[in-house]
């Protein structure tokens, strides 16, 4: 097995369903058109490539740094750097992997905690309160299926009673802190889910 193949899905992926999502909703609180709209903005709804069939993700260079204490900003400054923003993000998830590959090869478990992984975009670094014990679980799970990152999703909303009030009640701004990170409104996060949760409400009551 190759280092990619490692991160594909064995089999085709089968993609989450709306009792999938009613179910989700019901455990959190919250109506469907909530959990559509996170869904919607952190991954298009899409938790894999459909011809990779690997987990959709993001590697964050800043945050690799971070949990390396800048031991590779030096010799690897394409993954490693200390400040958010100081280079753009690879367009596609090919060169996303490579980047991830890279790191890995640097330091594994940091490379993985220092990517979001999946649907609901969840930083690998997260692993615990997404239900497992460690990133390399949480990974492995993020490569089964897309059931498994909607699972993840609602650990880790549960485990933060705070980021799931704010979700309950429509705190944009309060949400986006606690899910995006404190540069949330540098991309318009809050409004982007502001938006798809108008749109997706709309679209269940017509």
């Amino acid at each position: 097995m190759t280092t990619l193949e490692r991160f594909s899905s064995p089999a085709p992926v089968a993609t989450l369903a709306s009792g999938d999502f009613a179910a989700a909703a019901a455990v959190l609180g919250v109506n469907v058109a909530k959990v559509l709209a996170v869904d919607e903005v952190e991954s298009r709804g899409r938790g894999f490539h459909p011809q990779t069939r690997r987990p959709i993700i993001l590697f964050e260079p800043h945050r690799f740094s971070k949990l390396t204490k800048g031991a590779f900003d030096a010799v690897a400054p394409d993954v490693s750097y200390p400040k958010w923003g100081e280079a753009p993000y690879p367009a596609g998830q090919d060169a996303r992997y490579a980047q991830l590959l890279k790191a890995a090869r640097l330091d594994e478990g940091a490379a993985l905690a220092s990517a979001s992984w999946g649907r609901f975009q969840i930083m690998g670094f997260n692993h615990r309160p997404a239900g497992f014990a460690s990133v390399q679980a949480f990974v492995a799970a993020m490569v089964r299926s897309e059931a498994e990152h909607l699972l993840a999703f609602a650990r880790f909303l549960k485990a933060d009673p705070a980021m799931l009030f704010c979700l309950q009640k429509n705190d944009w701004a309060g949400f986006a802190r606690r899910y995006n990170g404190e540069g949330y409104a540098q991309h318009g996060y809050d409004q982007r889910l502001k938006v798809a949760y108008a749109r997706r409400l709309a679209a269940a009551r017509a």
